[in-house]
């Protein structure tokens, strides 16, 4: 707080080891390495690419090849979706679960009313 405490404003901090840095540009770079901390909280806990473990030099290429790709098309959904208030990678990989739990569940009530017997249904959902 510049003047005096405000109990409705949000206090952050932010630590810098630089100290011939102006406040502009700490937080000019706290903002590009924001994005890239969402980045890979999206890759890690959304999409689950942290349990990969590479060894090759080919594999780690492959592996960003489908970073990329992977983000490309979540990148494409959101800006597809943005009118619907899909604002985040987050966001649009949320929407995509939703749709494919949803198309699950229609798949099953259609199974059940044509009396499908319930080890058919499993053995196609290789369940």
């Amino acid at each position: 707080w510049q003047n005096k405490y405000d109990v409705k404003a949000k206090a952050f901090c932010l630590l810098c080891t630089d100290s011939s840095l102006d406040l502009v540009t700490i937080l000019r770079y706290y903002e590009v390495r924001w994005n890239i901390e969402t980045g890979y909280r999206y890759f890690k806990e959304l999409l689950g690419f942290d349990h990969y473990q590479l060894l090759s030099h080919k594999g780690i290429e492959r592996f960003w090849c489908l970073q990329f790709l992977t983000y490309n098309f979540l990148e494409f959904l959101r800006r597809e979706w943005e009118k619907e208030g899909i604002v985040t990678i987050g966001d649009t990989v949320r929407r995509i679960r939703r749709d494919h739990l949803g198309q699950l569940i229609l798949y099953a009530y259609q199974q059940g009313i044509t009396q499908r017997p319930l080890a058919e249904v499993l053995k196609c959902l290789k369940l």
